[in-house]
């Protein structure tokens, strides 16, 4: 091993690590020295990874990791301990900083990167497309900009790198998912599925004749036709299922009773695992609708108590710096305990008026939910038209709820977002829900009359999704308003 260096506290930090790397040799391992003297740049180096920095701050990831192989180097040739230290200091700080700098680039990158998410998800990386390449050195160069303090380029290439994505998602769509279905509904006929499933199976070839139709229409919306192909690719296989099903019920001579009763029995087994009797007198819906009843039951209540977690954590915290206080000021107790009693009072107080904004609506109409110190308002009740940012009439009452909510937060800040399901181009579903926001902050202004700062819009888009966009339901529940309250302190 090379020399130590002979002055000051590197000298102490050296021979202290021999002596840890001597110890780790006889009572423990060699890894447990090495896990301890890399143990800040592994925790820097995870949360890099974490943040997507190796994608979003190639530059500084890419010094870290630099940084990092030759600390890693050094170690296992047993070069100076010095050495090794300088390069692990260095390597965490670039870890820092790409994380720092990774999250700076999320929103001017935000469209790139939802394009390149729904490329891989059609399966563009996986079959090696041109398109696909292109895009991502294109978003590794936007990356590189940003970084490198040019948003102007870093805009015009991300902007690139979205087209490149987006045609490679449209060729992985047309090459691979409707490739797929088309071979699968071939399938179908030569089973004769026709003569047990004809309906199903019809509805598979509209399905993909709709995908194939949208793609052609517009190249820059994949998310309808891709979630049709999907769709098309399910009732292909729903078919072929259906009818083996039935043709093994023909040979078994079942009657429709039979294939009623059949089918009743794994509803009956999902509402047992209910503690639900289900009762078929009356046809499948009523047992189904109670095993409905418990799953949201079920939800609000695992809601209620992740909230209910959250504030009291805070609570322990809060007391536990108070317990501090106390010990180190060694006096003004009582000051100490009251201020502790007010904090439980603010508390206590908190969730109650959550719970009045929880009682001011239906579970169709909006969830109150917790997010620290703020409370969010998911209004998925105002059902706006079709390209429309208009509030409609319908919506007029639960409008007025809200308000009546916001009441109970007199001196809060508002933030009113607006967020799209994910058909429709990104930018038009950008403009259409920051319009939807601005309405509805409008209104509030109107009613609450509050200064102007202190509420405020903002569109998402389809960016921030709380269901799957694949589904009828999912997409519903995606094309919401989300009003963000915080509190004053």
């Amino acid at each position: 091993m090379s020399a130590l260096p002979a002055t000051g506290g590197g000298l102490i930090r050296a021979v202290s690590l021999l002596m840890l790397i001597a110890w780790a040799g006889g009572a423990a391992r060699a890894d447990e020295a090495r896990q301890i003297m890399f143990a800040e740049a592994d925790v820097a180096r995870a949360a890099a990874v974490e943040a997507r920095a190796s994608l979003l701050a190639p530059d500084s990831f890419g010094a870290a990791e630099a940084a990092f192989d030759s600390a890693s180097e050094g170690y296992d040739k047993g070069r100076s301990l010095e050495r090794i230290r300088r390069a692990l200091s260095k390597a965490t700080e670039s870890y820092r900083l790409s994380v720092a700098v990774a999250k700076r680039a999320l929103t001017p990158l935000a469209v790139a990167l939802q394009a390149r998410a729904a490329a891989a998800e059609a399966g563009a990386n996986k079959l090696g497309l041109e398109e696909w390449k292109d895009g991502a050195r294109s978003l590794w160069l936007a990356a590189i900009a940003l970084e490198r303090g040019d948003p102007a380029l870093g805009q015009k290439r991300a902007k690139s790198a979205v087209e490149k994505f987006r045609a490679s998602e449209l060729k992985a769509i047309k090459t691979s998912l409707l490739a797929e279905t088309r071979s699968l509904i071939k399938q179908a006929e030569r089973e004769r599925v026709q003569r047990y499933a004809p309906l199903t199976l019809e509805k598979a070839r509209t399905l993909l004749n709709e995908a194939e139709t949208a793609l052609e229409e517009d190249r820059y919306d994949t998310d309808r036709p891709r979630a049709l192909a999907r769709e098309a690719f399910y009732e292909a296989r729903h078919a072929i299922h259906l009818a083996r099903f039935l043709a093994a019920q023909r040979e078994q001579d079942a009657t429709e009773e039979d294939l009623i009763l059949l089918m009743e029995e794994p509803l009956r087994r999902v509402a047992a695992a209910a503690d639900i009797a289900a009762r078929f007198d009356q046809g499948p819906d009523v047992p189904a609708d109670q095993v409905v009843d418990y799953l949201q039951r079920q939800t609000d209540r695992v809601q209620n108590l992740e909230q209910d977690l959250d504030q009291r954590t805070r609570q322990v915290f809060a007391l536990e710096q108070e317990v501090t206080d106390l010990y180190d000021r060694l006096g003004g107790v009582a000051d100490q305990r009251q201020a502790m009693e007010q904090a439980l009072q603010r508390q206590t107080m908190e969730r109650q008026r959550l719970s009045e904004v929880e009682a001011l609506f239906q579970r169709d109409e909006a969830r109150v939910l917790r997010q620290g110190e703020n409370v969010v308002i998911r209004m998925t009740g105002i059902k706006f038209a079709v390209g429309s940012a208009a509030i409609p009439p319908a919506a007029g009452d639960l409008m007025h709820r809200l308000e009546t909510g916001l009441r109970l937060y007199p001196d809060a800040d508002i933030t009113v977002a607006g967020h799209t399901d994910a058909f429709g181009g990104d930018s038009y579903n950008f403009d259409l829900s920051r319009q939807r926001a601005e309405s509805v902050r409008g209104q509030l202004l109107q009613t609450l009359r509050v200064p102007a700062s202190r509420i405020a819009a903002v569109g998402y888009g389809e960016t921030e999704p709380v269901a799957s966009n694949d589904t009828p339901e999912g997409r519903a529940a995606n094309r919401r308003i989300d009003v963000m309250i915080k509190p004053a302190p």
